[in-house]
């Protein structure tokens, strides 16, 4: 070490040039290298989630969970396959090794779960969007007095949720707390009966009042007029007001059977914060890889 020293003091000029050489390289480097904001130092990992409401844990477990777990079975590079199942929920993560890219997994994942066989119920398997590092906002929606938990709620999954997904990056957004807005059918089994009807047709004639069917064209002269049904279903009136059947010449709408109101889909969990025990929150998620940038763009904005 002493030599060093004692070389490094006779050769002042040459250590001095090396120096400026030296920063020079790493200020090169530096303009031109990628900063990830939030590394992601851990191997991928996909998430599959199966969602199929009303099952028990026992039944996703066997009708959800172990079908998509076999069907993971045989992937190279994989690690471990880890699964939950609770009700109406079945969560696969399957994590592999650093010898693939996520969007390899991903794509092992997905070519996989084509061959799938059907599941129960209609049931689909998804991948979630989840990531180590990729929750980079949380917010609660709040509003003015008067407004409730479902007011807030539609707000958040109809107006907030449609324009995070529209930043750039931003991968997913997922909403926790309120109540889901629904509009409920009552239906009266006796009158029901009175008119000779039952559950599934009062289903049908309320799904199949629910659409929009385009027709043809009416011509007038050298002017033609598209025709339209509409049939969205905006108000509970609009649902009161659907025919069933007709009775002596008369129509059978909703409202002689069923009373129409406002409630909200059954609740599977509850968030709070602090004091208040009853919010609406989102957690914002990043897609992987998209919050890179160079230093130089970036001290500019």
């Amino acid at each position: 070490m002493g030599g060093i020293i004692v070389g490094a003091l006779k050769q002042r000029i040459l250590v001095f040039v090396l120096l400026i050489a030296v920063l020079a390289g790493g200020g090169v480097a530096f303009t031109k290298l990628n900063i990830e904001a939030y590394p992601d130092p851990v191997p991928p990992l996909v998430d599959i989630i199966v969602q199929n409401s009303g099952s028990s844990a026992e039944e996703m477990e066997r009708y959800m969970t172990i079908p998509v777990e076999i069907q993971m079975a045989g992937i190279p590079n994989v690690t471990a396959i880890r699964t939950i199942s609770l009700f109406g929920l079945s969560d696969i993560k399957v994590q592999f090794t650093y010898d693939f890219t996520y969007q390899q997994a991903e794509q092992w994942v997905i070519n996989r779960l084509s061959q799938l066989p059907a599941l129960p119920n209609g049931a689909t398997p998804q991948i979630s969007p989840e990531s180590p590092i990729g929750e980079i906002l949380r917010y609660r929606v709040v509003g003015p007095p008067g407004y409730s938990v479902t007011d807030l709620k539609t707000i958040e999954d109809w107006m907030l949720e449609r324009r995070f997904k529209a930043i750039p990056g931003v991968v997913d957004v997922n909403g926790w707390g309120g109540k889901t807005k629904t509009f409920e059918v009552t239906i009266d089994q006796g009158k029901l009966i009175h008119y000779g009807l039952t559950i599934p047709n009062v289903l049908a004639a309320i799904n199949n009042a629910n659409v929009n069917v385009g027709g043809q064209t009416v011509e007038f002269g050298q002017q033609a007029a598209v025709v339209r049904g509409i049939g969205l279903i905006h108000s509970l009136d609009d649902i009161r007001d659907t025919m069933l059947t007709q009775n002596n010449g008369s129509p059978v709408r909703v409202s002689d059977v069923a009373t129409v109101t406002v409630a909200n889909s059954p609740r599977l969990g509850i968030a709070g914060q602090d004091s208040d025990d009853d919010i609406v929150q989102g957690i914002v998620l990043m897609r992987r890889a998209r919050n890179r940038c160079r230093p130089s763009v970036a001290s500019r904005r």
